[in-house]
């Protein structure tokens, strides 16, 4: 399972995959979050984030394994078109790619609404729309011309939004009471908030798409995911912690850590953090762009799409599905049609995680191992049982969509199939 040709340039070390691990991660999610995990189950909410990222690890480890048997872009769509063939790999690629594009068009409106309660003219009219194209163009711009600025700019990304959430975290540690006893919440609290929770964790897949860009990405891709999954869990449970010990804690500030920041830091700090929420969404969406835009050359390279999906630029990078995820991306943002679609993004990464680790023990037996190990008996069946569970707490209409997405998917398929 190598990289046919190997006609990408490898230019993405360690570094630059746990970077889009950690960004593919945070986005603008956990800046809302402490208050409503709070007021749900009040001081055990840090600890409910350290069980969240414990079982979310359960899943991290079956993609580390996976990320070993291969060296060909396309994550989740590679290893299920490998285990379980053609259309079931194009099926999850094509449904995750088209939710992907649709959640990087709402993540663009986010971004620029964010933006604006700092710089209110682009709230809305012909600066909003050419705030939005500017971003995306960006963001296709430096895809094409290389992973490697790709991986310079979510360097100085990561820096920028952690820095600052690192430091108000201890600062609100330090002058915050000590804790008291934590009391065990009733079950119901628990359920009610649990997929919240759950989603803070989802987006990490991302940073096995590009395999075929990275150096090495049997050692740097395992070795990404099991460090950035933990940092990302233990700054999550600071933050929490330090929000949970403050006095503003239950009070209901619709931005909880601008709030927590304005308490320790005053207008300066509420500011600070308000710039640090643009430059999180920013990093993740740099992130997703540079994932999800590698999807389609994978299947180019298997035949599942038009060989132009696949055409390499004179930077090594498949520039044409670049372009065209960006082109996509502003087109549904301008339009405003991805409201309410770009939910299924997220059943579409879920049943993307399902169909992965099902294709675990079979990549193995292809590549003459062992179909289980200790660890994948241990972390498969709750990797499983958390994805499947997620998967029930969905809407009828997510499923009815994403049905949708799979139907037209089939038939790009079979005019495909009959064309070759």
């Amino acid at each position: 399972m190598s990289e046919a040709g190997g006609k990408y340039r490898r230019d993405m070390g360690t570094l630059g995959v746990l970077f889009i691990v950690v960004n593919g991660l945070i986005g603008a999610g956990i800046f809302g979050l402490p208050e409503l995990l709070h007021g749900a189950v009040g001081g055990f909410a840090p600890w409910l984030l350290l069980v969240g990222g414990l079982l979310v690890m359960s899943i991290v480890l079956c993609f580390a394994e996976l990320t070993r048997l291969t060296d060909r872009s396309g994550g989740p769509q590679r290893f299920v078109t490998d285990a379980f063939g053609r259309f079931a790999g194009f099926e999850v690629g094509w449904t995750f790619y088209a939710a992907r594009m649709l959640s990087q068009a709402a993540n663009s409106a986010v971004l620029i609404a964010y933006a604006a309660a700092i710089w209110p003219v682009l709230g809305d009219g012909i600066a909003r729309g050419t705030a939005i194209v500017t971003v995306l163009a960006a963001l296709t711009i430096i895809n094409i011309v290389g992973i490697r600025r790709v991986v310079a700019a979510l360097g100085a990304m990561t820096a920028l939004k952690l820095v600052p959430l690192i430091l108000l975290a201890l600062v609100a540690l330090v002058a915050s009471a000590a804790p008291g006893e934590v009391a065990l919440p009733r079950l119901e609290a628990v359920e009610g908030i649990a997929l919240a929770t759950l989603y803070a964790f989802v987006g990490f897949e991302n940073a096995t798409i590009p395999a075929g860009e990275t150096r090495e990405p049997r050692r740097a891709m395992p070795r990404a995911l099991l460090i950035g999954l933990p940092v990302v869990t233990l700054l999550y449970f600071a933050l929490q912690w330090a929000y949970s010990a403050s006095p503003i804690a239950g009070s209901g500030p619709e931005a909880p850590v601008v709030e927590l920041a304005r308490l320790h830091w005053g207008d300066v700090g509420a500011l600070l953090i308000a710039a640090t929420v643009v430059m999180s969404v920013l990093a993740n969406m740099t992130a997703g762009h540079t994932s999800a835009s590698r999807m389609t050359p994978a299947m180019a390279d298997d035949g599942l799409l038009p060989g132009w999906f696949g055409r390499v630029s004179r930077w090594g990078t498949p520039a044409n599905s670049i372009a065209f995820f960006g082109v996509g991306s502003a087109a549904f943002a301008l339009s405003g049609t991805f409201a309410g679609l770009a939910a299924i993004s997220t059943l579409a990464r879920l049943l993307a995680y399902i169909g992965s680790i099902f294709a675990l023990p079979r990549l193995r037996r292809g590549a003459g191992l062992t179909a289980l190990t200790p660890t994948i008996v241990l972390a498969a069946p709750v990797a499983l049982g958390l994805s499947l569970w997620a998967t029930f707490q969905t809407t009828a209409v997510m499923w009815q969509t994403l049905a949708a997405f799979a139907l037209v998917g089939a038939v790009l398929f079979a005019l495909a199939r009959r064309a070759r």
